[in-house]
C-alpha cells in the first residue's frame, strides 16, 4: 500500500523531470497576451479570373523568436477562402527555415454510400523564408479518405506588397481577430 501512495505522488514529478532532462518541448503556460507581435508578411502564389481564385497564401507574424500566422488555399471561386492557422511551427530566424502544419476544410468529401462530409486537409509545409519570398514543399492529403494518396508539391510564395494583414499589435489581439475568421472559414474538424 506504501508503494501505491509513492507512485501516485511522485509519478507526476518523475515524468515532469524525464520531459525536462530530455529537453522535450513543453507548452508554456505563462505567456504574456499582450505580448507586442509585428507582421512579416504575406506571401502567395494566388492567381485570379475574373470569378476564380488558386493558390495559395501564408500570412506571417513575429512572435519573440517563433512565427505565427494563418495558411489559405483558394480553390475556385473567390471570396470566403478556407484558412487555418499555423501550427507546430518551427522557425529559424537564423537561417529562415520554416515548418508547419495547418488544418484546413477546402470542401466535401464523398464518402461510401454517398454521404457528403466537410474535409478534414492537412497541409505540412517545409521550405526557407527569406526576405520577400516563401519556398519549400508543401504536402496535402485528406484525413476523411486516408487510402487516397496525399500530393507533394514545390511552391513559391512571394510577398504581397500592399497586403492587407490583421492590424494587431499584440499576439491577444491577433489571436482574437484570427479567431473570428476561423469561425467562418477555418476547418470543421
Amino acid at each position: 500500500m506504501k508503494g501505491d501512495v509513492f507512485g501516485e505522488v511522485f509519478r507526476p514529478l518523475t515524468c515532469f523531470l524525464a520531459l525536462l532532462l530530455t529537453g522535450a518541448a513543453l507548452p508554456v503556460f505563462a505567456q504574456n497576451p499582450d505580448r507586442p507581435i509585428r507582421a512579416i508578411g504575406d506571401f502567395s502564389n494566388m492567381r485570379y479570373t475574373e470569378e476564380h481564385a488558386y493558390g495559395y497564401a501564408v500570412e506571417l507574424w513575429r512572435d519573440g523568436d517563433s512565427a505565427i500566422g494563418l495558411f489559405l488555399v483558394s480553390e475556385g471561386l473567390q471570396g470566403d477562402t478556407p484558412a487555418g492557422m499555423l501550427e507546430n511551427v518551427k522557425f529559424d530566424s537564423r537561417t529562415g527555415a520554416l515548418s508547419f502544419t495547418a488544418k484546413l476544410t477546402t470542401g466535401l468529401a464523398v464518402l461510401p454510400g454517398g454521404r457528403q462530409e466537410p474535409s478534414r486537409d492537412l497541409f505540412e509545409f517545409s521550405g526557407a523564408l527569406k526576405a520577400t519570398v516563401l519556398t519549400g514543399t508543401l504536402k496535402r492529403s485528406d484525413l476523411r479518405r486516408p487510402s487516397r494518396p496525399g500530393s507533394r508539391e514545390r511552391v513559391q510564395l512571394k510577398i504581397q506588397p500592399q497586403a492587407a494583414m490583421l492590424p494587431a499589435g499584440s499576439y491577444a489581439e491577433w489571436k482574437r481577430q484570427a479567431g473570428e475568421i476561423l469561425k467562418r472559414r477555418g476547418p470543421k474538424w
